[in-house]
């Protein structure tokens, strides 16, 4: 059974230490008319009080402040801003946001001020649409020293929906065979979209789904944050089937084992602790230890024959992918030898629902057998089922000589049947130039391409025979 490793990695602030008289980088939106606009859902951007406007009115800020500006479009009703502080000279930034109401500043909605070092603004009644303005602001004066300056990077989005419920995980935690360093999990968790924040003081709960690869398997989690003493309390754990009823299993700290378990079945586990309120930047990293978790989701794969353009149709789609490079779409004659049709790219990691598709051309008569091979981006590979495509096609080898043709040209095919066979010759724009009927006999059959009246250019040919459709092009020169 495996230790729950609790890691309280440090994150150290950077500090730079000011002169009277000046500070450097300047900023160049010290004023609201010249404030950045923030793109909601993009990296945050870096930003510094040094020379800034003086602050406007709130409730909060210090007098004498020197501020910057930025203003957002809300995307949403409830959305977040957050300054993370990235250096100081060792006093606390404050912030407000203001909702525009004909001017510039407007009503303030949200100030902070004082501890904690970094501000994160929680909205919520905005209106989608209308413009918001965020003042951060640092005192120059008293015990931050004259001249002193703060930079930080700002950044507004709408909040991560809750997944604090087994319907609705966060996604699919990180899976490895043998017990994996920190480091390797922390990096695997940092490329995951799925690393809600931890919440200071209060009960955080979080769900994840996965699919069993064996029928016990261990798991662990890796804290990281900048918790200035103490750690997590109270975790607990349960574990659901994937129709979310009961709990199936339940533990501690004490227990840390998913056991009983149906390989191939799909399951979700949710845990619950407490971080101290010395922590203001927390992430978690749930991870498996003992079984692999599947690197993509397969929930299908298709092969199908489309007898109007003579193409073999193949369609999948996907509902998790984790580190998810790219698929390669291969065919074979013997379901032992396979070759290349088609390479699709991946999503990366994903928990949403993803389609794709791809085309052979150049299909095979008779049966031919289909699989996908998925590729990490690590090099890693693994195999679909496949699946046979049967083409009862009663023309095969079709071949038209000479191409380019200059006067006339013969088309050669071979049919395992006496049957009347359509031959429909277009152009380029699909208008339809010549359209025959044949009778063909079995074995091989030429026919005369009388094409001396047709101007030079590319042409394509259509033998529709019964159910089935082929065709080739040829150039006139």
């Amino acid at each position: 059974m495996k230790k729950l490793y609790l890691f309280i990695l440090s994150t150290f602030l950077t500090t730079t230490f000011a002169f009277a008289g000046g500070c450097a980088p300047t900023t160049t939106n010290g004023t609201c008319p010249s404030a950045t606009t923030l793109t909601p859902g993009a990296a945050c951007i870096n930003g510094t009080t040094c020379s800034g406007g003086a602050q406007a009115a709130s409730s909060c800020l210090f007098a004498g402040s020197e501020c910057s500006w930025y203003s957002f479009t809300a995307t949403g009703t409830s959305m977040f801003v957050n300054i993370d502080v990235t250096a100081t000279a060792g006093c606390h930034i404050s912030s407000n946001v203001y909702a525009a109401t004909g001017s510039c500043v407007g009503t303030e909605i949200s100030c902070l001020s004082g501890t904690p070092l970094d501000d994160l603004h929680s909205l919520s009644g905005l209106t989608v649409g209308n413009t918001y303005y965020v003042q951060v602001c640092y005192s120059p004066g008293g015990a931050c020293g004259n001249g002193g300056s703060a930079e930080f990077c700002i950044s507004t989005g709408e909040p991560d929906p809750p997944c604090d419920q087994c319907a609705t995980p966060c996604g699919t935690a990180s899976g490895y065979a043998t017990a994996p360093t920190t480091a390797t999990v922390v990096a695997d968790c940092q490329t995951s979209p799925f690393a809600p924040e931890l919440q200071p003081s209060s009960a955080n709960t979080f769900c994840y789904s996965f699919q069993a690869t064996a029928t016990s398997v261990d798991f662990n989690v890796i804290i990281t944050s900048n918790c200035g003493a103490g750690n997590v309390t109270g975790f607990s754990w349960s574990l659901y089937n994937a129709t979310c009823g009961g709990a199936i299993q339940t533990g501690t700290l004490s227990s840390l084992t998913f056991s009983g378990l149906t390989v191939g079945n799909d399951y979700v586990f949710c845990y619950t602790f407490t971080v101290p309120s010395t922590c203001t930047h927390s992430q978690h990293c749930p991870y498996f230890v003992g079984a692999t978790v599947l690197p993509i989701k397969l929930l299908n794969f298709n092969a199908n024959y489309e007898q109007e353009s003579g193409n073999v149709v193949l369609d999948w789609k996907t509902i998790s992918e984790i580190n998810n490079d790219y698929f390669t779409v291969e065919k074979s004659i013997d379901g032992e030898n396979f070759e290349v049709v088609g390479i699709v790219d991946g999503a990366g990691n994903s928990s949403e629902l993803k389609s794709y598709n791809s085309l052979d051309k150049n299909p095979i008569s008779g049966t031919s057998y289909y699989r996908l091979k998925q590729t990490d981006f690590d090099g890693k590979f693994e195999y679909s089922d496949i699946v046979p495509v049967k083409i009862n096609d009663n023309i095969s080898n079709p071949t038209i000589y000479p191409n380019p043709i200059t006067d006339n040209g013969v088309l050669e095919f071979n049919a395992n049947s006496t049957e009347v066979t359509v031959i429909t010759i277009y152009d380029v724009s699909g208008r339809i130039i010549l359209n025959n009927q044949h009778f063909t006999n079995k074995g091989i059959n030429k026919i005369q391409l009388e094409t001396s009246n047709l101007t030079n250019g590319m042409y394509f040919i259509s033998l529709k025979n019964g159910d089935n459709k082929t065709n080739l092009k040829f150039i006139k020169e």
